[in-house]
């Protein structure tokens, strides 16, 4: 598929992204363990896959023009299967559905990512606390014999990851009604995994008495109930509109509802050291970005923040086409290995087809920005990245930029193009 972009006169407007993925695999999860309906908005294409293990235990998921609806069965309603559960692509999110089929009555198989025996391992170590039986069949398999009723216990480690919070809260609601599990974790912590229960009507306590510098979350045993999930957009997915409103001139967008941690924020803290307008309102559990036009400053990315950056090097490259200065991108020579194309070469082939000034590393590129583009025919290898990329670029482009492959986007933002051409205002023709 095809699809040609103009010059824009101004990008304006809000817009939404799809959602992170971890968050939606946990939304899906507590949601079939929950009595009733929840409805769950803007979840990314990539959670699709995992819906069908959802299926195989007996939860019915549906879809109506809000989003995915997923019928929950209740705590021990999963459905009894000899089949394995696949958890294989889940990475440390394959904690939260482990002890949910740990928790049960039943014993089964679970495939999961080799990558993650120890934590596995560790998990069943702390669950084994609440009688629930786990094993290790081999680095990619494992075994839950299943608890009929499960022991509330007093975790004393403070210093679990968040993943492993989450995955004992929910363990403790399998204990006998009314009965408490704590689980603490730092004073300071900045993980909020008691909000997905309690928004479920699970009631957790904090308590900081008996020691100030932790935070005890004290749940009390109960069915969660339905509710609604939102979820916070990926960041990595709402880069490009951020780009074309910084490039554009007389620009203004608001992003709504985005996730922004630590670890996802390279892109737009660069951005910002650049001379980036971006201002970031913090909400509950997400943010709204006002982002408006700039004079933006080139700069240097090197490095660990450039392998940070690596799948977004081509939106990189097109924003330096419009800095002030020298912009050096370097580290980045694991590019030239992708598995069908020299991306490094092929990137700088289109740059200078553009109108760019590119020089050329062995790992890496320079770009001497503030030139004037004109458009092009965009090879983009089936890759979202790319058919992102110069569509912004095509925003700031003389004549017309061809996307060849254009639907490849739709694996990560179904809707990408038309949702960049409802905040265009196109510059005028003739």
């Amino acid at each position: 598929m095809e699809r040609t972009i103009n010059r824009a006169r101004k990008i304006t407007g809000q817009v939404r992204v799809p959602g992170e993925l971890p968050a939606a695999l946990k939304a899906v999860w507590l949601a079939a363990i929950s009595t009733g309906d929840s409805l769950i908005e803007h979840a990314p294409p990539s959670l699709l896959p995992h819906l069908a293990q959802l299926k195989s235990l007996g939860v019915a998921v549906g879809e109506n023009e809000a989003g995915l609806v997923i019928s929950g069965v209740g705590l021990r309603g999963f459905t009894a299967t000899s089949e394995p559960v696949d958890l294989r692509g889940l990475g440390v999110e394959a904690l939260l559905p482990v002890t949910l089929l740990a928790m049960q009555a039943t014993s089964r198989t679970i495939h999961i990512d080799a990558s993650l025996a120890d934590t596995i391992q560790a998990l069943f170590a702390l669950l084994a606390q609440t009688g629930a039986v786990g094993k290790l069949l081999s680095e990619s398999q494992v075994q839950v014999d299943g608890v009929e009723t499960a022991v509330a216990v007093d975790y004393a480690p403070a210093d679990l990851d968040a993943d492993t919070k989450l995955a004992l809260l929910c363990a403790g609601l399998y204990a006998e009604a009314g009965s408490v599990t704590t689980v603490r974790q730092a004073a300071t912590s900045k993980d909020r995994v008691d909000d997905l229960l309690t928004e479920r009507g699970v009631s957790i306590e904090p308590n900081r008495r008996d020691d100030p510098a932790l935070r005890a979350m004290i749940l009390t045993a109960a069915q969660p109930t339905a509710c609604d999930v939102d979820l916070p957009g990926d960041l990595e997915q709402a880069l490009p509109f951020i780009v074309a409103a910084l490039i554009v001139g007389r620009s203004e967008l608001t992003v709504a509802r985005v996730a922004i941690r630590t670890e996802n924020r390279t892109f737009l803290d660069l951005l910002r050291q650049i001379k980036g307008e971006v201002e970031i309102i913090d909400q509950a559990g997400f943010a709204d970005l006002v982002v408006k036009s700039s004079r933006l400053k080139g700069t240097r990315v090197a490095d660990k923040r450039a392998t940070r950056l690596i799948e977004h090097i081509p939106l990189l490259a097109v924003l330096a086409t419009q800095t002030e200065g020298q912009f050096i991108i370097r580290d980045v020579e694991a590019l030239r290995r992708c598995e069908d194309v020299d991306m490094i070469a092929h990137l700088v082939t289109l740059l200078r087809e553009l109108g760019a000034k590119v020089g050329e590393y062995p790992e890496g590129l320079v770009i001497d920005g503030a030139r004037p583009l004109k458009g092009t025919q965009v090879v983009t290898h089936a890759r979202p990245q790319m058919a992102q990329a110069f569509a912004v670029a095509g925003l700031v482009s003389k004549g017309d930029m061809q996307i060849h492959d254009s639907d490849s986007v739709d694996a990560v933002f179904p809707g990408f193009f038309d949702t960049l051409d409802s905040i265009t205002v196109k510059e005028r023709q003739g």
